[in-house]
């Protein structure tokens, strides 16, 4: 096996793993990997066919992969004057917006989970009830460290 069939074998195996951690995060297979490969590829534009060709899936299921991911501002694409072609790429802005978002919504999640704590405070389920409490308080004290975190990033 030559250098460039090396190349290739580690980015088939670094797409694949990346794809299984982001799968187990809510995507699916073939957007997981359409995102894996444009994060770890370079450089980090590939065409729609590069895309089809790396992964050995179906054309409308890549079209499918990149919507989502654009729907979501996670891929981005870019044209160059002369060649028709889209080339996508990770849109680090998008990505950096959604995991503030992300955040937002555990804020929002926490004053319903406080409204929920509420809720059963008259009911028999007193262990229940405590372990509900318990993920509450971890889930504030989790979101008041993201926000800092946030915050306090000058990246």
């Amino acid at each position: 096996m030559n250098a460039a069939d090396n190349k290739q074998k580690d980015l088939q195996i670094k797409v694949e793993e990346l794809g299984v951690m982001l799968e187990r995060l809510g995507r699916t297979p073939v957007s997981a990997r359409v995102f894996a490969y444009l994060l770890v590829n370079d450089p980090p534009e590939r065409t729609f066919d590069d895309i089809v060709t790396f992964l050995n899936v179906s054309k409308s299921s890549v079209s499918v992969a990149l919507k989502t991911l654009q729907a979501e501002d996670n891929v981005v694409y870019k044209t160059y004057s002369g060649d028709r072609k889209k080339y996508f790429m990770i849109s680090t802005d998008g990505w950096t917006k959604n995991i503030k978002e992300s955040a937002k919504n555990l804020s929002a999640f926490n004053a319903l989970l406080e409204d929920v704590v509420e809720h059963r405070k008259g009911f028999d389920s007193k262990e229940f009830n405590a372990r509900i409490k318990s993920l509450l308080s971890f889930q504030i004290y989790f979101t008041q460290q993201i926000d800092k975190a946030i915050k306090s990033y000058k990246g």
